[in-house]
């Protein structure tokens, strides 16, 4: 597997501290948009969440040790949260019209698999578009925008200038709108120096089907 070196920065903050900061931007967006959708700024800080997400399992998938395991946990995660999803954000356990953020994860991972896979610049490209048009069919979370970046955080893993400018690029150029507050997300990845920081492994897994199920609690308590 393609080895990387971390990067050092005066200032710096482990990969569990980024993931936190991921968390609660990501909990601030969804209460946000299920309780308070006329406060837009907490869409905007929401905005912060995905890049994260994309950076850590990029950096998650250098460093694990069975990329397999990795992409079935990511996906056993979000096969269980997307009833919940659902609940929370539109009224119904079954909604096929979105998918959890957790599957475009899940589908990054297999999307990264397949590019070390082959040697083959061709082979590569074909398993990549593969893998963004099932993002686009299953209507997952970012759909393969969201796939886009986490190709760019790993390819340009350690070069800064590229890294950014093709995220945000993404952000700004192809999804626009809100979305484009996304690129505040780079100040807290450059201050990543590659320590890993307390293990919350469970901690993180367990957070986001909770979050949701309280979510969607509240959710049917106000409609009721």
């Amino acid at each position: 597997m393609k080895q990387h070196t971390p990067k050092r920065n005066n200032l710096s903050i482990s990969a569990c501290q980024l993931k936190w900061i991921g968390l609660i931007t990501m909990l601030i967006d969804h209460v946000g948009l299920i309780l308070f959708p006329q406060f837009w700024f907490l869409d905007i800080i929401g905005r912060i969440s995905f890049p994260i997400f994309a950076f850590t399992t990029a950096v998650g998938f250098m460093y694990t040790r069975n990329v397999p395991r990795y992409g079935l946990r990511l996906f056993a995660c979000a096969v269980i949260s997307e009833p919940f999803f659902d609940l929370a954000l539109f009224g119904t356990p079954f909604y096929l019209g979105r998918q959890n953020v957790l599957f475009t994860l899940a589908l990054g991972v297999l999307m990264l698999y397949l590019w070390l896979c082959f040697d083959n610049l061709v082979f590569q490209c074909l398993s990549l578009l593969m893998v963004l048009l099932a993002a686009e069919m299953f209507r997952v979370d970012y759909s393969s925008m969201g796939l886009l970046m986490i190709l760019f955080f790993y390819c340009f893993y350690n070069e800064n200038l590229k890294r950014d400018l093709t995220v945000a690029a993404v952000n700004v150029l192809l999804m626009g709108r809100s979305q484009m507050f996304a690129v505040l997300a780079l100040i807290p990845i450059h201050l990543y120096q590659g320590e890993k920081g307390r293990d919350m492994k469970v901690v993180f897994y367990l957070f986001y089907p909770l979050h949701l199920v309280i979510l969607a609690v509240i959710r049917l308590i106000i409609v009721q």
